[in-house]
């Protein structure tokens, strides 16, 4: 399917174009332990490093991972991308979406269910602000059925309206109202009220239904190439749905073993469900 971008109240929406999986196994487990360049305090506990399975991106693939200690505490989840990604990407008209899955690991342990992943290779509007080449990558709280049966918002209104409750979603994030941010197939955006352009990286909420759905960081490609990690504490709800570890702070820097890409969620916290 074609990508189709419409923009309302200085938003952008995107609809989904196609996406690709590979049919390699979710159970594949490595004992080694990211060497990442975050700016976060390391647990010294002995981890292990779970892995999804490889999927298909220009010359090279992406994929999902878990990092978790010994006694079952996540420390950092997120993708990763193949060395020399960057220069080896697919450059069409439309963006490409890929549905990473999760390996069970990292689903009994957190709230996420998979990850959607956007390259964007010219951006999307508006002007100025998003129209770089770079990356969304939304961990989904909902499995892949439900969120591909989110409709266009004229047919869904109440739903993609129906927001939240008070404390579910931080104080400084905001949506414009009328399905400004609404997505098909994805749901409603929500913008931290601090960001002001220009966009290098920054990290949205999700939400369909009265629920919170996903956490999106969205990274520059000119970002990842700068070589600077960057590591950051993102605004935090008060209240949860689901009762697991969190991560409260988001990342990007490159594996210093084996020069992949990463973009991960870090500093989980335990969260009880009100």
């Amino acid at each position: 399917m074609k990508i189709k971008a419409i923009f309302v109240g200085g938003f952008v929406l995107v609809l989904l174009s196609f996406m690709g999986c590979s049919k390699e196994g979710l159970d594949e487990i490595s004992s080694q332990t990211y060497t990442s360049k975050a700016k976060f305090k390391k647990n010294s506990t002995k981890t292990n490093t779970f892995y999804g399975p490889q999927v298909k991106l220009g010359q090279g693939h992406v994929r999902s991972w878990i990092r978790i200690t010994h006694s079952g505490i996540p420390e950092e989840i997120g993708i990763e991308m193949s060395k020399n990604l960057l220069n080896q990407l697919p450059s069409g008209d439309d963006p490409v979406q890929l549905v990473l899955p999760l390996h069970k690991k990292a689903k009994e342990e957190t709230p996420f269910d998979h990850v959607f992943f956007d390259w964007n290779p010219h951006g999307h509007e508006p002007d100025g602000v998003f129209t770089v080449p770079h990356f969304d990558v939304h961990f989904y709280m909902t499995s892949v059925a439900e969120r591909e049966a989110i409709p266009i918002y004229p047919e869904a209104m109440a739903k993609f309206d129906n927001y939240p409750p008070p404390g579910y979603l931080p104080d400084d994030y905001f949506t414009p109202p009328n399905g400004g941010t609404a997505v098909p197939m994805m749901g409603t955006h929500w913008i931290p009220m601090s960001f002001v352009p220009p966009f290098t990286n920054i990290l949205l909420y999700g939400s369909y239904d009265g629920e919170v759905t996903f956490i999106e960081p969205m990274n520059t490609v000119a970002y990842l190439e700068s070589g600077v990690p960057f590591s950051e504490a993102y605004s935090q709800p008060s209240k949860f749905a689901k009762t697991a570890y969190y991560p409260t702070v988001y990342n990007v820097y490159q594996n210093s073993k084996d020069q992949k890409q990463i973009i991960s969620l870090s500093g989980f916290v335990h969260r009880n469900a009100e």
